[in-house]
């Protein structure tokens, strides 16, 4: 049983030490960062809004009920 194992673990094996041999390298510039942060504020931006605009109109109610 434990002989039929042995390929598995030799693979793993050597899956594991050639990820730790190769360090990846992530050299990200300018532009990548202006593309990422549009993308996230298109993504996250009407999200954003509408919380913003439920905040806003929570917050009004509250003073009305204060009065």
């Amino acid at each position: 049983m434990n002989g039929s194992r042995f390929p598995v673990r030799a693979g793993t094996a050597g899956l594991l030490l050639g990820l730790l041999a190769c360090r990846p390298v992530f050299a990200i510039g300018w532009g990548e960062l202006v593309i990422l942060f549009v993308v996230i504020a298109f993504l996250l931006g009407p999200i954003l809004l509408k919380l913003a605009r439920a905040w806003n109109a929570y917050q009004e109610s509250q003073k009305k009920k204060q009065e």
